[in-house]
C-alpha cells in the first residue's frame, strides 16, 4: 500500500502531467497561450528557488510544490498540443489540391483484409506542380488485393496517387469513433487505391532493425508450422508466444473474450514478466562475481528489448518492457525504491515519448491491473493461510485474478460492455498454461534445428495449445458465461473507481470517514442508474442507420426495440451489431426483434393492418405507422399506383436502388421529408438528391449526412 505520498516523488510529477495530456485531448487549447504560461510559472519557479528569504522559509515550500506541480500540467500539456500541431500542419499539406505524387515507406507489418491490403506509411516525399518537398505525417492506405501487394513489407517504399481523403467521422448514433482512435495516433487520412493507383519503387534490402525483427518473427513462425504447428494451434503460439495474432479467427477470439482470457493472446506484462523471470534465473549465477549484478542487469534489459522486437514493438510490449528495464535498473543500483515510483517513471518515459499513449485502453488496463495486483492482491492471499504448497498456489493465482479484475473491471465496462463471469475459473486454468506454453514455445524454438527433439518438443507443444483451447471453448459455453451489453458510461465509471479507492484507504487507514465518502459515491452510481434506466421508459425514437448496401431501420418504445432490416443475420450478423450494438447499449434497449423487411412486406401484403408486437407501431405493405408518424418504403420492386388523392407522409424512405423518379413518387405521396438510405447505389443516391433538390423536397442521404433520426419524446 501506498503509505506515504511524499516517497513517491515521480507519482506526483505523473499525475499533472497526465491532467495536462488529458485536458489538450478534449479542450484543445491555444499552444502559444500553453507556452507562454509554461515560460512564465517556470520563471517564477526559477525566481523562488533563487529567492533565499522565501527557499528557506519552510512554511513557504508548498508554493515550490504547487509550482512544480503546474509546470508538469502545462509540460504535457505543450507536449500534446506541438504533437497535434505537427499533425494538423501535415493535415493540410498532405490534402493540397495540387499535389500530384506521394512517396511513402511502410512503417508497420502490413494486414491482409478479405479484399484488401492494408498498410500503415510514413509520408517520406510529396511531388507538386512546381517540385518535390520533403514529407511528414502517417496515412492508412488500402491495397487492391494481388500479386505485389501481398508481397509488401516493412520499409519498403512505394509512390501513390494522391487520392487521401479525411477519415470520415461514425455515421451512426454511438458508433465507434475509428477516426477519433486513429486521430490518437497521429493518423487522419487515408486512400483506396487500385492496383493501377500505385507503384513499388524500392523494396528495402539494407539493414534496419524494425524489419529484421518482423523477418526474424515470420521465421520464428513458419519454425513452428515446420515442426508441425497448423490452424487454431499454430495461431494461439503464434499470438501467446510472438505477439502476432493475425491468425486468430473470429470464433477463437471471441471465445477467449467470453472466457476472460483474452488477455493472454496479447503479448503484454504477463508475457514479459515470464520472460524476466526465466531469464533473471538463467543469469542469477552472475550475482556471484564482481559487478555481476550490473552485467546482468545489462543482460536482462537487452533480453527484453530484444523479445520486444521480436513481438512487433506493440504498445503493450513497449510499456511492460520499459517497465521491467525500470525495475532491473533499480536493482542493479541496489536502491530500495518504491514500486510505484518505478512505475510511474515508466509511465512518466512512456508520455515524454508519446503523451497519447495515455488515450490507449491497454496502456490505461495494463497499470491498472500492475497496480491492482501490487495494492489488492496481498490483502487477498492473506484472507487464507494455505500450508500446502498446490492449494496455496491455486489460491494465489485466484487472488492475483480477483485483485486484476478489481482494478480493471470498470474500464472494462467502459469500453466492451461486458463482463466474463468465469474469470477466477478461467484465469485458474489459462494462466498455468499461458506461462507453460511460454516457457515451451522458447525452448522449442531454441532446440529446433535438433530433429528428434524439436519434434516432440513441438507435438507436446501442440497438446497443451489444444488443451487450452479446450478449455477456453468449455469455459466459454457454460450458462451465463458472459455477462453483455451491460450500460456504462464515463461517469459511472469515476464514481465506481472513487468507491474503490475509498474502500482500499478504509481498509488501510482504518478511518470511518471513508465509509462514508464511498458511501456517497455508491449512492451517486445507483442514482445515476436508476435515472437512466427510467428516463429509458420514456423514449420513442425512429433511426434509419448509414449501413453500406443495407436497409436498417429502427423503431425503439421505450424499452422496446424493433429493427426492421433486409440484412441476413446468418451471414451478417456481425456487420449489423458494429453498427448499431452501441447505440442499443447506450439508450438503455437489449432485447433487440429483428424483422426482415422484405419477408415483412411479401408475408403481410395481403392483409389489412399487422402489428408487430408492439401496440404503437402498425405495417400495412410498405406502410407503417409508429405512434402519429407516417411512414412509406419505396424499393425497387414498388409499382407506382395511378390516383387522384395524394398519400400525406410523415416520411418517405427510399430503398434498394429504387427506380422511379422523385416526380413519379410525387404523383403518389405527399411527403414532409425524404429519407436515402445506405443501399443506394451512390449514383442512385446523387440522382435522387439532385432531383429533390430540383423539387424543394428536403431530403436526408444517410450515406452522406449520417444516420436520420426523429425522436417523438
Amino acid at each position: 500500500m501506498i503509505n506515504n505520498i511524499n516517497n513517491i516523488p515521480l507519482l506526483r510529477l505523473l499525475l499533472p502531467f497526465i491532467g495536462g495530456i488529458i485536458g489538450v485531448v478534449y479542450l484543445k487549447p491555444d499552444l502559444s497561450i500553453l507556452i507562454v504560461s509554461f515560460g512564465l510559472v517556470l520563471f517564477l519557479f526559477l525566481s523562488i528557488i533563487f529567492t533565499k528569504k522565501i527557499n528557506s522559509n519552510y512554511k513557504l515550500r508548498w508554493i515550490i510544490g504547487v509550482l512544480i506541480s503546474i509546470n508538469m500540467l502545462l509540460g504535457g500539456a505543450v507536449l500534446t498540443s506541438l504533437q497535434y500541431k505537427d499533425t494538423n500542419s501535415t493535415t493540410k499539406v498532405l490534402t493540397e489540391n495540387n499535389n500530384q505524387l506521394l512517396i511513402g515507406e511502410i512503417i508497420e507489418p502490413t494486414q491482409i483484409k478479405a479484399k484488401s491490403i492494408k498498410a500503415v506509411l510514413k509520408i517520406k516525399g510529396i511531388k507538386n506542380q512546381k517540385n518535390w518537398t520533403e514529407g511528414n505525417g502517417k496515412v492508412i492506405i488500402y491495397l487492391q488485393k494481388d500479386s505485389l501487394s501481398k508481397q509488401l513489407a516493412i520499409n519498403d517504399i512505394i509512390s501513390f496517387e494522391p487520392k487521401l481523403e479525411n477519415v470520415p467521422a461514425p455515421k451512426n448514433p454511438n458508433e465507434f469513433d475509428f477516426r477519433k482512435y486513429l486521430s490518437f495516433h497521429l493518423i487522419h487520412q487515408q486512400a483506396f487505391l487500385q492496383s493501377n493507383n500505385w507503384m513499388l519503387i524500392e523494396r528495402y534490402q539494407t539493414f534496419g532493425l524494425c524489419k529484421f525483427a518482423n523477418n526474424s518473427r515470420n521465421f520464428l513462425i513458419k519454425t513452428l508450422e515446420q515442426k508441425g504447428l497448423t490452424g487454431k494451434e499454430l495461431a494461439v503460439a503464434s499470438a501467446l508466444i510472438l505477439g502476432y495474432k493475425d491468425n486468430i479467427d473470429a470464433q477463437l477470439k471471441s471465445a477467449y473474450s467470453s472466457a476472460g482470457a483474452m488477455h493472454v493472446l496479447a503479448v503484454s506484462g504477463l508475457h514479459v514478466g515470464v520472460i524476466f523471470l526465466i531469464f533473471s534465473q538463467l543469469f542469477s549465477f552472475l550475482e556471484k562475481v564482481k559487478y555481476g549484478n550490473i552485467l546482468k542487469g545489462i543482460v536482462l534489459i537487452l533480453i527484453l528489448w530484444i523479445y520486444a522486437l521480436l513481438t512487433g514493438l506493440s504498445p503493450s510490449v513497449m510499456r511492460a518492457a520499459t517497465m521491467f528495464s525500470f525495475i532491473v535498473a533499480a536493482k542493479m543500483t541496489k536502491r530500495n525504491s518504491s514500486f510505484f515510483n518505478t512505475l510511474a517513471a515508466s509511465a512518466l518515459v512512456l508520455l515524454i515519448y508519446n503523451p497519447l499513449l495515455i488515450m490507449e485502453v491497454g496502456f490505461q488496463l495494463s497499470y491498472l491491473a500492475v497496480i491492482g495486483i501490487v495494492i489488492i492482491q496481498p490483502w487477498i492471499n492473506n484472507w487464507f493461510n494455505i500450508k500446502y504448497w498446490l492449494p496455496r498456489k491455486i489460491w494465489e493465482i485466484t487472488a492475483v485474478s480477483i485483485a486484476a479484475q478489481i482494478a480493471t473491471f470498470p474500464l472494462g465496462l467502459l469500453y466492451f460492455h461486458q463482463f466474463p463471469n468465469y474469470f477466477m475459473l478461467s484465469n485458474l486454468i489459462v494462466i498455468p498454461l499461458a506461462v507453460g506454453i511460454l516457457y515451451l514455445g522458447i525452448i522449442t524454438l531454441s532446440l529446433s534445428f535438433i530433429p528428434l527433439v524439436g519434434n516432440y518438443l513441438a507435438l507436446s507443444l501442440k497438446y497443451i495449445i489444444q488443451f487450452l483451447n479446450y478449455a477456453v471453448n468449455f469455459i466459454d459455453q457454460l450458462p451465463y458465461s458472459l455477462s453483455k451489453n451491460i450500460r456504462f458510461g464515463v461517469l459511472d465509471a469515476w464514481l465506481v473507481y472513487l468507491f474503490i479507492i475509498c474502500i482500499i484507504t478504509l481498509i488501510a487507514y482504518r478511518k470511518f470517514n471513508y465509509l462514508l465518502l464511498g458511501s456517497c459515491f455508491i449512492i451517486l452510481f445507483l442514482t445515476s442508474t436508476f435515472l437512466k434506466s427510467y428516463n429509458s421508459l420514456d423514449q420513442r425514437k425512429l433511426i434509419v442507420y448509414n449501413i453500406s448496401q443495407t436497409s436498417a431501420i429502427n423503431f425503439i418504445d421505450g424499452e422496446d426495440n424493433i429493427l426492421v432490416s433486409d440484412i441476413k443475420l446468418t451471414q451478417n450478423r456481425s456487420k449489423l451489431m458494429f453498427h448499431v450494438q452501441n447505440n442499443w447499449i447506450n439508450i438503455g434497449v437489449n432485447n433487440e426483434k429483428i424483422i426482415r423487411l422484405d419477408h415483412l412486406v411479401k408475408k403481410y401484403q395481403l392483409s389489412n393492418i399487422y402489428r408487430i408486437s408492439n401496440k404503437n407501431l402498425f405495417t400495412k405493405r410498405n406502410y407503417f405507422q409508429f405512434y402519429d408518424k407516417k411512414i412509406a418504403i419505396i424499393d425497387n420492386k414498388f409499382l407506382q399506383k395511378k390516383t387522384q388523392n395524394k398519400l400525406t407522409m410523415d416520411l418517405l424512405i427510399l430503398t434498394k436502388n429504387t427506380k422511379l423518379s422523385i416526380n413519379e413518387i410525387l404523383n403518389q405521396y405527399n411527403p414532409s421529408q425524404i429519407v436515402i438510405d445506405a443501399s443506394n447505389s451512390s449514383y442512385n443516391t446523387k440522382r435522387l438528391e439532385n432531383e429533390c433538390t430540383q423539387q424543394g423536397i428536403k431530403c436526408w442521404s444517410t450515406a452522406v449526412n449520417g444516420a436520420f433520426q426523429i425522436n417523438l419524446d
